[in-house]
């Protein structure tokens, strides 16, 4: 509707309105348009904004000069329509200088605007201002501002030309606006009165007011960066230059030709200085393709042996196979480890790799068959004896025009691999020992009693416990301790079957599964375990024995890994309280007896501190006289929550638990304590006894809490008598026999306690040096009231005396064992028939009354 009323209107003051009107709207548009440009460009956008409003005030300058009717053939609006030009060129040419930051892409730019400028240059002058030159009716100042309307327009398509690179449509928009100028321009400069304006011409001038403020607005692209869409592009432009180029060099050639069919005059000389200097422009624009060419080989050339560098000193390798398996891309890139020093395909690098070719093969069609999606693997590959990993990751590129094949990235694993097993191993074994841990040992027992159940095997465990190991750690240290458990270790290993499994569970508890046995085979294994321990172990220099309490459990169709291991270790603490050094064999039986002695451990572990402990003393009688010599201190336990407990029952616990060490130090220091103070009190001679266990016997602190003892109460050695029974002595002779030696060194006196009950030997009263021989209460009790002496009680009598050791009677009862005794020429005796065991203050009073007896 607009553009048929400014047709309308044209000439009129509405038309003029009109136009001014839409190079207002262009100007504005431009002016908003530079503000949406990044600030990069953002300056040469406002410098064509400029110019087009720099166009509109000269339009104006122009509109209102004719309203005046002036009449002047140059005008002040010419002077303003120049500097539209000045600015729009600048913005071009800023414009141009955001794009290329290269001087050599700068200097090729410069030089395609400037042949576009002398091919337009040349049109123009042969269409037009050849003869607005030669007219000598015109000013000279008129000639040449006449001239420069179109020479400009020409210079502006050349300098839209450098921006013609990549995908871009603002340079095409200006060089369209530019070219509408020019053709404008040249019809105004052809026209027969050069004071009116034709509707196409002032609709030409507006229309490339418009596109030059169009181009403004349009903004750089913010896709996604794509090199190599980006390199298309830019080659696309170049050639879109180089092609306008050469172009170019027709102008010259199509001058003359039109020249000659209208037969006009020619000008040979200005045609070839035009074309020498296109031909000298072309050459050096050929040259910069030349050089730029020449780099970018030498950089292709370059980043090759700086790939090929990089690929021969990783460990990793990227192939390129075709779909059909040829190797594409070069092997030279591939690094050493994975050449031979000649040419290698596809099938030779599977080989050197060490790989399965069918595993290969599989992987590969895997990825082919992934259509271009990442494909992830892992191959485990053998290269001389020695297991190797490699990561390989393929993606099927085919359809890819820069690879067009499979491509295949190689990496060296092994050590990831290797230190993922480590950790397994780490996970599941013993890191001291190398032995199976408890996690895998219970997997395993899980997987034997599966097979056992399909098969009708029945696999059984052996739980080893140590005797002695807390010693060896104590005396020794931690060093010796940890020897210690790698020699059991090597030693359990030499006693089972290779399909066995030998575990340590933890501290010093082994474990052992006997696969398919039965509980034959499993005895038997125990036994050779029992025989593998007794050898002593040379650590540091010194021979070490140990013993072991062994548990066996054998599965049945209801066993389970947790109660299989949970029997064995019953049968292995059953085995302690007997005594250690043995084997027990699982009965259901156990389990009570085995919760009662767990329910009686926990509580006498706080029955110390509680306080809950005490001693009796038991007075030792000299038959001679009846007069008190000693007294044996008797331990004793009244639980608050159990009541009172028989020793026989919490000893063995005591013993098992290594809780025995802490009570037995205890007993000592309160046994020496009342010791003294009834020698200072009653100023006699009396003796305290004490019995240790076998486990006190071989700790290496029993000397220790005998000095503290000692020391702390004051009571001489001598008066010390420490009772040990024939099997404390008899389970480790060697040791036993270095600790009685020790002991007689401090001056104490030793009593084998219950003699005749245990392991009597004559060669252990040769072995064991003694002062005090024992008669066990069980002998005691067959002397009758048919006043006849026991054969036995007086050989054991006649034995002592013969070694020269003190005889004690334990368990008199009775007068008549009494009389006996004393005929027997046995030396002391303890029993109910002189008292029951005494607390502190009734011995202390016992005393007192056998003082006051003598003294009467």
């Amino acid at each position: 509707m607009l553009l048929v009323l400014y047709v309308a209107r044209h000439g009129s003051v509405l038309g003029s309105t009109i136009s001014h009107g839409v190079e207002l709207a262009a100007a504005s548009l431009a002016w908003w348009g530079s503000r949406r440009q990044p600030a990069h460009r953002r300056t040469a956008a406002m410098l064509l904004a400029l110019g087009l409003t720099l166009f509109l005030l000269a339009d104006l300058s122009w509109w209102a000069q004719a309203q005046l009717d002036l009449g002047a053939e140059v005008a002040p609006s010419d002077a303003l329509y120049l500097s539209s030009y000045a600015a729009l060129a600048s913005g071009l040419w800023r414009l141009a200088g955001s794009r290329e930051r290269r001087t050599e892409d700068l200097l090729a730019g410069f030089i395609d605007a400037v042949v576009v400028f002398l091919a337009a240059l040349t049109v123009v002058w042969h269409l037009s201002l050849a003869s607005l030159a030669s007219d000598a009716h015109l000013p000279t100042g008129t000639r040449i501002v006449w001239s420069l309307y179109p020479a400009l327009d020409a210079l502006l398509i050349g300098l839209a030309l450098r921006l013609f690179v990549r995908r871009d449509a603002s340079p095409l928009v200006v060089a369209a606006g530019a070219g509408i100028w020019l053709v404008c321009d040249i019809g105004y400069l052809l026209g027969a009165n050069a004071t009116v304006m034709s509707l196409s011409l002032d609709s030409g001038w507006m229309a490339g007011a418009v596109l030059i403020a169009l181009a403004t607005v349009s903004r750089p692209s913010e896709r996604p960066i794509d090199p190599r869409r980006d390199r298309e592009d830019s080659a696309r432009g170049v050639l879109g230059r180089l092609a306008i180029c050469l172009c170019a060099l027709l102008v010259p050639t199509g001058m003359e030709a039109v020249n000659d069919m209208g037969g006009v005059e020619e000008e040979p000389g200005l045609l070839l200085v035009v074309s020498v200097l296109l031909v000298g422009l072309l050459f050096a624009r050929t040259m910069l393709l030349v050089r730029a060419e020449a780099a970018a080989r030498a950089r292709l050339v370059s980043q090759q042996r700086y790939s090929a560098a990089l690929a021969a000193h990783s460990s990793d390798a990227v192939v390129v196979l075709g779909r059909n398996g040829q190797l594409l891309s070069d092997p030279a890139t591939l690094p050493a480890e994975y050449q031979r020093g000649r040419g290698i395909e596809s099938a030779d690098l599977v080989r050197e790799l060490g790989a399965d070719p069918g595993e290969a093969l599989a992987m590969f069609l895997r990825a082919i068959e992934a259509a271009g999606e990442m494909v992830d693997a892992e191959l485990e590959c053998a290269r001389q004896g020695e297991a190797y990993w490699y990561g390989v990751r393929l993606a099927d590129l085919t359809d890819d025009p820069d690879v067009r094949g499979v491509v295949i990235h190689i990496t060296d694993i092994t050590a990831r691999k290797r230190a993922e097993e480590a950790l397994a191993h780490q996970a599941f074994h013993d890191a001291l020992t190398g032995l199976a841990n408890r996690a895998l040992f219970a997997d395993r027992v899980d997987q034997a009693l599966r097979r056992g159940a399909r098969s009708g095997g029945r696999p059984a465990v052996v739980f080893i416990d140590l005797d002695g190991f807390k010693g060896v750690n104590d005396t020794l240290g931690h060093a010796a301790g940890d020897a210690l458990l790698r020699g059991v270790a090597a030693r359990l290993r030499g006693v089972v079957r290779i399909e066995d499994t030998v575990a340590r569970l933890g501290g010093d508890e082994f474990a052992l599964l006997v696969e398919q046995s039965g509980a034959d085979e499993a005895v038997a294994t125990a036994q050779r375990v029992l025989d593998a321990l007794a050898e002593p172990f040379p650590l540091d220099g010194q021979s070490v024995t140990v013993s072991g309490s062994v548990g066996i459990a054998v599965g049945d169709a209801a066993s389970t890994s947790d109660s299989l291991v949970g029997d064995a270790d019953i049968a292995m603490y059953a085995a302690k309280l007997s005594g250690r050094g043995r084997s027990v064999v699982f009965d259901p039986a156990m389990r009570a007896s085995a919760v009662a002695a767990r329910e009686l451990e926990q509580e006498l572990q706080g029955a110390l501190a509680r306080g809950e402990l005490r001693l009796a003393y038991q007075p030792v009688v000299d038959l001679a006289d009846d007069r008190v010599t000693g007294f044996e201190a008797l331990l004793r336990w009244d639980s608050r929550r159990l009541g009172p407990v028989c020793p026989s029952r919490f000893v063995p616990v005591a013993e098992a638990s290594g809780l025995i060490e802490a009570i037995g130090a205890w007993v000592l220091h309160e046994a020496c304590t009342a010791a003294a103070a009834w020698r200072a009190e009653h100023g006699r001679d009396l003796t305290m006894a004490v019995n240790v266990s076998a486990v006190q016997l071989t700790s290496p602190h029993l000397i220790g809490h005998i000095t503290d003892a000692l020391a702390a109460s004051g009571l001489p050695a001598s008066a010390l008598v420490l009772e040990v029974t024939e099997t404390a002595l008899v389970s480790d002779p060697e040791r036993a026999s270095e600790c009685l030696a020790a002991l007689r060194a401090l001056g104490l006196r030793l009593a084998l306690d219950d003699f005749g009950t245990g392991y009597s030997s004559l060669a252990h009263l040769r072995q064991f040096t003694v002062d005090v021989l024992k008669i066990d209460r069980s002998f005691v009790a067959t002397i009758g009231d048919d006043g006849v002496m026991p054969p036995i009680v007086r050989g054991m009598i006649d034995l002592g005396r013969t070694l020269g050791l003190e005889i004690v009677a334990e368990g008199v009862e009775t007068e008549t064992q009494r009389r006996l005794l004393v005929e027997g020429s046995c030396d002391s005796a303890q029993g109910y028939l002189f008292a029951r065991p005494l607390e502190p203050a009734d011995a202390s009073l016992l005393l007192l009354a056998t003082s006051v007896r003598a003294g009467a």
